[in-house]
């Protein structure tokens, strides 16, 4: 099966490189994130735990992984990082010795090496890269890695390490941010002075097109997320009950309780509504282990063949960063693009 998927894989995409983008990690709490040239991702994901943060991105045959964490042991710069992770990675048999390379940049400090993968009754290639650095008293991973790598994808994951940054979380200039969504059009909003914009995924619905997904991160603490996914819809949304509709079907599809909360919420343009629900399962790496969240789950159409739906996460609903998203909700404007 799993070659059934690669080789489908291979078809579509030809390579990991297909539009390239700059991709952020962000540190929350820690006042920094991370920056590097790569594919534009489809889907990713942030974990939480006692050990550090752990991130991870896919686009096709292209992965992306990050760890920051403390030093391990009596701890050390960049080269004694990479010594550290590349101490434990090594141990792989499948590792092509011959392929291993290492070199430094201002940044980080770089392991190039080939590998393969028979963990599924088939033989794999990969191509991979471990970026390492020491920051600010924590160490940090980046590792990436292409399945079957053609020439530009290998070249593609030496342009991540060259690229690699860090830097402080910068306030946006002028009055609001503008986001590309595709042929459908842009998104313009106000962001809070707390939350920043992340990385813009792409991938495609089935009978949606492409869903364009917008990850949000809040500077002071990595258990609070917000995510708005964007797509055309044959349903028309020209009035608020139009959008209650959608938002009552899929509170009831998927046992959210608060639907009896549901607000409107006041936008520029187009129409939008939400619901708050406390959440005590347990933890999905979007909020610490065994601890209660609230979240918003919101729709909006900020034009009538545009559907966006929403969720923020906080511990509190009364958190100040948690209402502000609220809010900034109703700064949406869109503008069209050249198909409807």
């Amino acid at each position: 099966m799993r070659h059934v998927i690669t080789a489908l894989l291979v078809c579509v995409f030809g390579s990991a490189v297909l539009h390239a983008d700059i991709l952020t990690i962000p540190v929350p709490g820690e006042g920094w994130q991370i920056k590097f040239e790569g594919p534009v991702l489809a889907v990713e994901s942030q974990q939480v735990s006692a050990d550090g943060l752990t991130y991870r991105g896919n686009a096709g045959l292209f992965n992306v992984s990050a760890f920051v964490g403390a030093p391990a042991g009596s701890g050390g710069d960049s080269k004694a990082c990479r010594d550290h992770f590349w101490l434990k990675a090594s141990q792989n048999p499948l590792i092509q010795k011959d392929s291993v390379k290492q070199w430094s940049t201002p940044m980080c400090e770089c392991v190039e090496y080939v590998s393969t993968d028979e963990s599924q009754g088939e033989k794999l290639t990969l191509a991979n890269i471990h970026c390492c650095f020491e920051l600010l008293g924590k160490w940090v991973d980046v590792h990436a890695s292409v399945i079957s790598p053609t020439e530009d994808d290998t070249r593609m994951l030496k342009k991540l390490g060259e690229s690699l940054f860090y830097c402080t979380f910068s306030r946006p200039k002028g009055p609001g941010q503008r986001f590309l969504m595709g042929s459908m059009g842009r998104l313009q909003m106000e962001l809070p002075s707390a939350w920043r914009a992340g990385n813009h995924c792409v991938t495609q619905g089935i009978g949606t097109g492409e869903q364009h997904t917008l990850s949000l991160f809040s500077i002071t603490d990595p258990n609070k997320s917000w995510k708005m996914t964007f797509f055309n819809s044959e349903v028309r949304y020209n009035t608020l009950q139009d959008i209650q509709l959608t938002a009552q079907r899929f509170a009831a599809a998927s046992s959210v309780e608060g639907e009896g909360q549901m607000q409107e919420i006041k936008l520029k343009q187009g129409v939008g509504c939400h619901a708050e629900n406390n959440d005590e399962s347990p933890a999905d790496g979007l909020a610490e282990a065994g601890k209660a969240k609230v979240i918003s789950t919101a729709f909006v159409a900020p034009v009538p063949n545009v559907l966006s739906t929403i969720s923020i996460i906080a511990k509190d609903a009364k958190d100040p960063e948690f209402l502000a998203a609220i809010q900034a909700l109703g700064t949406i404007e869109w503008v069209a693009g050249k198909t409807e």
